[in-house]
């Protein structure tokens, strides 16, 4: 951190002219004509122009910086009166001091009270050095507060900014609509296999493709900042793309879908170029702002580039297993099913001839 800046400083100080109105009258001036020709001594007025290049520079004319920096200099500026003109052909001076029209006073001014929402604040502001990202420069600084034992007041509360606030609104600005995303992802999952149990699968691999972005970003000391965020909600859609492909090609295969482990390995093996090439092109279009993407776009690639590569795993060694539980469950209900149907016609066996000698012997 190269510099600290506070919110809270005193107020300046300020020279005020308590005119004398009837003073002021005697010599034909009022409070506009005084006020005007004090604004055109100490700010200045334009009087014409300086062309340079192609730029035209206003040039202001005013008293010099060292009588506008003087209290008693300023006290002692010449005010003109209305007919100064005339007074100044009869050889006479025409200008009175300011001091003869008023007192100067220097009094103090009070400080700027900031307020957020409507509580007082005092904001501390770091600049980073080059190539410091916010997030690794919060934690050293709260790390160094924690070190020194540093306590604060009673009734004062610590607020980080910066980065943690903006991804603090930036998350809250995802989870909105959170929703009603997961709502329509859920339905359109649903209508492209027409099962829960596979739309279960895929909504589990999203879930685990965001955890592994989150492990490259751990993997290779990135923070978790906005930038990061908004890279593994992106390769959420990259990884749930390949979960997709591998269920789908699983589903349509007559073998694969009765659980022909055979099957389902020439199913996956011929699934592999779209998600090899999907891998490659993503990460390789996303290594460029890993490599020399300075400060800001490191995290955010690495979140994309690195969730869809790990999510190879899922697609391969993952997704095929919950595929195979789901068939074994099926088997299992249908097991369940045929050896009800087997012991009920067993009791109708047994039943059916208790029956005929009772009435047999009611005939008898």
């Amino acid at each position: 951190m190269a510099l600290v800046r506070t919110g809270v400083s005193g107020g300046t100080p300020k020279l005020t002219l308590q005119v004398d109105e009837v003073q002021a009258r005697l010599v034909g001036l009022d409070l506009g004509q005084i006020a005007r020709q004090m604004e055109a001594g100490l700010e200045g007025v334009t009087g014409g122009s300086l062309l340079e290049g192609t730029e035209e520079l206003p040039v202001r004319v005013r008293l010099g910086a060292g009588l506008r920096e003087d209290p008693v200099a300023i006290g002692d500026m010449p005010v003109l009166p209305p007919d100064a003109a005339e007074l100044s052909a009869s050889g006479a001076w025409p200008a009175v001091p300011l001091s003869t029209l008023g007192a100067l006073r220097l009094e103090p001014s009070a400080s700027t009270i900031t307020r957020r929402n409507g509580q007082r604040v005092n904001t501390v502001q770091a600049f980073l050095a080059p190539g410091v990202l916010p997030a690794v420069g919060l934690s050293q600084a709260m790390e160094a507060l924690q070190r020194s034992g540093y306590r604060l007041p009673e009734g004062i509360r610590l607020e980080t900014g910066g980065d943690s606030d903006a991804r603090k609104s930036t998350v809250q600005a995802l989870v909105a609509p959170l929703g009603l995303i997961i709502t329509l992802s859920i339905t359109v999952v649903f209508l492209t296999f027409n099962s829960f149990r596979l739309t279960l699968i895929a909504l589990t691999v999203a879930g685990l493709s965001a955890g592994m972005s989150i492990l490259s970003l751990a993997a290779f000391n990135y923070p978790f900042g906005i930038n990061a965020i908004i890279g593994v909600t992106g390769s959420i859609g990259v990884s749930l793309n390949a979960a997709l492909i591998v269920l789908s090609a699983l589903q349509e295969d007559p073998r694969a879908a009765r659980g022909d482990r055979t099957a389902m390995v020439d199913v996956i093996a011929g699934s592999a170029r779209h998600i090899v090439s999907t891998t490659i092109t993503t990460v390789g279009g996303f290594l460029p702002l890993i490599v020399g993407g300075g400060g800001f776009w490191p995290p955010f690639a690495m979140a994309v580039a690195g969730g869809v590569a790990l999510s190879v795993v899922l697609a391969y060694a993952f997704t095929p297993q919950l595929f195979v539980l789901t068939l074994s469950r099926r088997k299992k209900t249908r097991s369940d099913a045929v050896g009800q149907n087997v012991r009920c016609l067993i009791l109708r066996c047994v039943f059916r001839p208790r029956k005929s000698i009772r009435q047999r012997k009611s005939i008898r």
